[in-house]
């Protein structure tokens, strides 16, 4: 059989990839001993020519590759083959085929970390009571976690996310820490290395993921990512990263910080006989994150008409509305999610185009194009002025992104822990809550809203009494320090 020009192989997302050839791709790790190939290339006659003195040369071979290799492929008999399973790369000098680890990451990159973390000596030191969150004092949840964290008796450390992909190594060398927790992967790199190096260095790592699983999956190239312990604070996606093959999943619901929100606050003043809404009409990198994602006209109105039917169309609508059937890897899903994300400018736009006449708006001036007539004012500061506005608000309004089908937002804690009340649309993700503090409290539809409004308004004793129950349940069952300890269960 004649030797094509180029190897084509499939790496980890399904995509297929060229076996680059030349002396350029090899990297030399060190060590002393035996020469071991970590990876031959697309033709190992020329691998062998490297190192022309030496009679004996070993190497190791992702299977999933070599299952892939033409028949015309041959080794020769200068190489003798290892198992990985149980090799000591410290008693080799070991040269590095590099484009082996983008198309075979997971197999290479356990491999690599545990030769990393051995030659540093990693090992052998103790373990401290820490916690490392990669992000900054901005980030996402960081504040939050770190002060429930401090609560459970640990210390915490933000980690700069380019930090933790560049420079780990030097990190684990001053402090090894008992738990890595990032928020949506932060602060991991796409091919996994980060992760098995900490998990070689025996620390814990788990990744909470609080949008929509998929959408940040579909950024990642490796299988890795099945092998990391997740939580999701929108619990239909666990059967779904299951059948994807994650291998730990949990629950984890959002939850509120009463640092933050609680009811010693003073109140936003002349909003007491108004009914709020705090939130953007939509996130900031929307545009990039979308580009190349269409929402058409027909579907525009097959979105009205599912919710005309009393029908929110979320995700898992859209997804089966396209024929989604596989979620990763690819970024096919973000078509889906695009059509998703509309939908639920939808959903916000009529839930509070039947908010009525005593509309505020608190947000970004994408509204003025939606809600020419109504009260729009400038966004506020989460960590300052957010919970005076819940607690002098007369109602304030949620809808839940359509992106997580059974998710909840900040709002369906922090409103109560600030002692305000909450008109929330109902998503099963409020099955968390008792049964009977939902009635009054929750909508289906944006057109039941007016007549919700009016029943709270009318009746102000059960809602002083309703936002009483809110606010201990909240404040006792649903903090971060609930959550952190959960995260230690999870991990144990």
């Amino acid at each position: 059989m004649q030797r094509p020009e180029r190897i084509r192989i499939k790496n980890e997302s399904d995509q297929l990839q060229s076996l680059p050839e030349g002396e350029r791709y090899f990297q030399d790790l060190g060590g002393s001993g035996d020469v071991l190939f970590l990876g031959l290339g697309p033709n190992p006659n020329l691998t062998a020519k490297l190192f022309p003195q030496t009679k004996i040369l070993y190497y190791l071979e992702c299977p999933k590759l070599t299952a892939q290799l033409p028949e015309w492929y041959t080794v020769p008999a200068r190489f003798k083959q290892i198992n990985a399973e149980n090799a000591d790369l410290s008693k080799f000098r070991t040269i590095l085929y590099t484009p082996g680890k983008r198309i075979s990451p997971t197999f290479w990159e356990p491999l690599l970390s545990r030769l990393t973390v051995n030659r540093a000596g990693v090992m052998r030191q103790k373990r401290n009571k820490t916690v490392w969150i990669p992000g900054d004092d901005n980030s996402l949840l960081v504040p939050e976690l770190c002060r429930a964290f401090a609560a459970e008796g640990f210390s915490y450390r933000v980690i700069e996310p380019d930090a933790m992909r560049k420079e780990l190594l030097s990190l684990l060398s001053t402090e090894l820490p008992e738990i890595v927790l990032s928020v949506n992967f932060n602060g991991f790199d796409n091919a996994g290395e980060t992760f098995f190096m900490l998990r070689e260095a025996g620390v814990k790592v788990a990744v909470w993921m609080v949008d929509n699983p998929f959408h940040i999956l579909s950024g990642i190239k490796s299988t890795y990512w099945r092998k990391v312990p997740i939580m999701v604070t929108d619990h239909w996606f666990i059967p779904v990263l299951t059948q994807h093959g994650a291998q730990k999943v949990g629950h984890l619901p959002l939850a509120t910080d009463p640092e933050i929100f609680n009811t010693q606050l003073r109140p936003y003043p002349q909003l007491d006989d108004r009914t709020v809404f705090v939130g953007r009409s939509s996130f900031p990198v929307k545009d990039n994150f979308f580009s190349g994602c269409s929402f058409n006209i027909n579907e525009e109105k097959a979105a009205l008409k599912a919710i005309e039917n009393q029908v929110k169309p979320d995700f898992e609508w859209w997804a089966k509305r396209d024929g989604l059937a596989k979620f990763w890897p690819g970024s096919e899903v973000r078509n889906s999610g695009f059509r998703t994300e509309q939908s639920g400018l939808l959903w916000r736009i009529l839930s509070l185009q039947n908010a009525g006449a005593k509309l505020t708006v608190f947000g970004d001036k994408g509204w003025e194009k939606y809600l020419p007539e109504t009260d729009l004012r400038e966004p506020v500061d989460y960590f300052t002025a957010l919970a005076g506005v819940y607690a002098g608000a007369g109602i304030s309004l949620n809808m839940t992104s359509p992106l997580l089908p059974y998710g909840l937002t900040q709002r369906n804690f922090d409103v109560w822990a600030a002692g305000g009340f909450l008109l929330s649309d109902h998503t099963p993700g409020l099955s968390i809550f008792p049964e009977a503090l939902l009635a009054h409290c929750t909508f289906s539809t944006p057109s039941e809203i007016p007549a919700k409004i009016e029943y709270i308004k009318s009746h102000p004793q059960l809602k002083k009494e309703l936002s009483k129950k809110w606010h201990a349940l909240i404040t006792k069952e649903h903090t971060y320090k609930n959550r952190v300890r959960k995260i230690l269960t999870f991990l144990n």
